[in-house]
């Protein structure tokens, strides 16, 4: 009665804290991985493991015996999930995708993410980040997250998935990445807010260097950058084209209000916008448009080309 079941897909069963063994055997059973309840029992208190359950997530197979499915059991084999943050998600869209894997608690992560000083000590990488508020906002790791496909187990502390991205993103920052911040003069922080920028702005990999010179060349000539995205994640909300009271909303992000960069990041970013925010095109560009239909962007010297591409590609 302790043999495997036989053969099939592979099953997702969660063991309750708490779930005592006549539960445990049950669940097994509905699930079709075990075939006598009480001969599961009664192997569990042969071995005097009756007690000695873990809960959580596990993916069990109907080929693995009685045996091998205790032993998981007791040793808290549980199953990794594989879960895949998308470039160009703030740290707010993290949290739900995480949550929805089962990963961790949305609220949680969000508030693990709060804790900059903390990281600070352990990350270098991250030290150019401001502890100081500015205008009541509070900095977080937003943007130094990693965007990348990991695999936690379900029920994982939020600083161990914290710890997880910033890893990768230490890999990803790499030493030459670091000596071209140096060169150009520049805190990592401004080059991952500007990185972050462009991931938003940009669809196609081909627009991201020059879209990045605009706002450069934007910062050098005094002009704001007026980057709808930054009062877009100022205001929590995404809005295809703002209004103009939208643009007076009030925020350190808000870069129709304020000259230079934003604040902060806005989102996590994959390597070719960190590329671009490192190796901007050396061009005079102060404006562009993109083209609602393809997505493409079209750059501009002067305010008078920038709104005749307007009109022909936005229509207005």
């Amino acid at each position: 009665m302790l043999e495997p079941v036989g053969q099939g897909d592979t099953v997702n069963v969660e063991i309750e804290d708490g779930a005592v063994i006549s539960d445990v055997a049950e669940l097994l059973a509905k699930n079709n991985l075990i075939r006598d309840v009480f001969a599961f029992e009664l192997l569990a208190k042969k071995e005097n493991v009756a007690n000695q359950i873990q809960s959580g997530y596990y993916a069990f197979n109907p080929a693995e015996s009685a045996q091998q499915i205790l032993d998981r059991l007791v040793s808290g084999d549980v199953a990794d999930a594989s879960v895949t943050i998308p470039e160009g998600r703030n740290i707010s869209e993290f949290a739900q995708i995480l949550e929805d894997q089962n990963i961790c608690d949305a609220d949680a992560f969000i508030e693990e993410t709060k804790k900059v000083s903390v990281y600070q000590k352990e990350y270098p990488i991250l030290s150019s980040i401001p502890l100081e508020q500015k205008d009541g906002v509070s900095r977080s790791l937003e943007g130094y997250l990693y965007p990348d496909t990991y695999r936690f187990s379900p029920n994982t502390e939020p600083s161990e998935v914290v710890k997880a991205m910033l890893d990768r993103f230490v890999e990803v920052y790499d030493k030459d990445y670091l000596a071209r911040t140096k060169e150009m003069n520049k805190t990592v922080d401004e080059i991952v807010i500007m990185a972050s920028i462009v991931e938003l702005e940009t669809k196609l990999v081909e627009d991201k260097a020059n879209a990045a010179s605009v706002f450069y060349n934007r910062i050098a000539d005094g002009m704001p950058l007026q980057s709808d995205i930054t009062v877009d994640y100022a205001r929590g909300e995404k809005t295809a084209v703002l209004t103009t009271a939208e643009t007076q909303y009030e925020s350190p992000y808000n870069t129709y209000l304020h000259t230079g960069l934003p604040f902060g990041p806005i989102c996590s970013f994959g390597e070719t916008s960190l590329e671009a925010a490192l190796y901007p095109a050396n061009t005079n560009y102060l404006y562009f448009v993109a083209d609602m239909e393809t997505g493409k962007i079209h750059f501009n010297e002067t305010y008078e080309e920038h709104l005749a591409d307007v009109k022909t590609y936005m229509g207005n």
